[in-house]
């Protein structure tokens, strides 16, 4: 299992996101306020007043909404 850990802006840079580092915090907020139950809702984890992600919980998160969107296209 991967341990990394990495920051809103890696996230961004990975998923290839653009926009006000404003705009992207906002972004991941509303991933993160959606019920745990919701595909889509994103974990994230504190270290002292700054958000950060596992990248093992990213990885999960992107399987789990491909998957979601090839059931869609098929």
């Amino acid at each position: 299992m991967n341990h990394e850990i990495i920051d809103s802006q890696q996230l961004a840079q990975r998923w290839n996101l653009t926009g006000t580092f404003e705009a992207i915090a906002k972004r991941f907020q509303r991933l993160r306020a959606l019920p745990k139950s919701n595909p889509r809702h994103l974990k994230a984890l504190r270290i002292g007043n700054q958000v950060r992600y596992r990248m093992a919980d990213i990885l999960e998160y992107e399987d789990r909404n491909v998957a979601d969107k090839r059931r869609v296209l098929n």
